[in-house]
């Protein structure tokens, strides 16, 4: 008996020195995540319709590619109201054209503090935002 626990024993001892000395093998890392270069373009706004017109933000990467497919939502500044939602085309642009801007939102707030296009990240891109002015148009 005295053997046979002295052989469970040595088992023991050889697994887990070949447990210890195998290296883990790890999932594959994911890269993390890439940063975006945002830019607003300055809007106009028609006071007596209540919308906006041609409001657009370009979306690219440090390179300067342009980033298609994103979905980027204009909101107003301060206040947070959204005011659209656009996805970049194939040059990165996203564009809200003729937006009407529902009642809850200050036209003066509008004019003063202008706009912010957002995009709130993925897996792909960083969260990015980028701000203008929207003027009477």
């Amino acid at each position: 008996m005295k053997n046979t626990t002295m052989r469970w024993l040595a088992v023991a001892v050889a697994l887990i020195s070949v447990a210890v000395s195998t290296p883990a093998q790890a999932a594959p890392a994911q890269p993390p995540p890439r940063r975006l270069n945002a830019v607003a373009y300055y809007g106009t706004l028609d006071v007596i319709a209540r919308e906006t017109l041609g409001i657009r933000a370009r979306f690219t990467t440090i390179e300067g590619r342009p980033v298609v497919g994103l979905p980027v939502q204009f909101v107003t500044t301060g206040e947070r109201w959204f005011m659209c939602e656009a996805t970049t085309d194939f040059n990165g642009f996203a564009e809200c054209r003729n937006g009407p801007i529902p009642p809850p939102i200050s036209l003066a707030n509008l004019l003063v503090n202008g706009y912010d296009a957002i995009f709130e990240g993925n897996r792909w891109f960083r969260p990015v935002m980028a701000h203008n002015n929207i003027g009477v148009g």
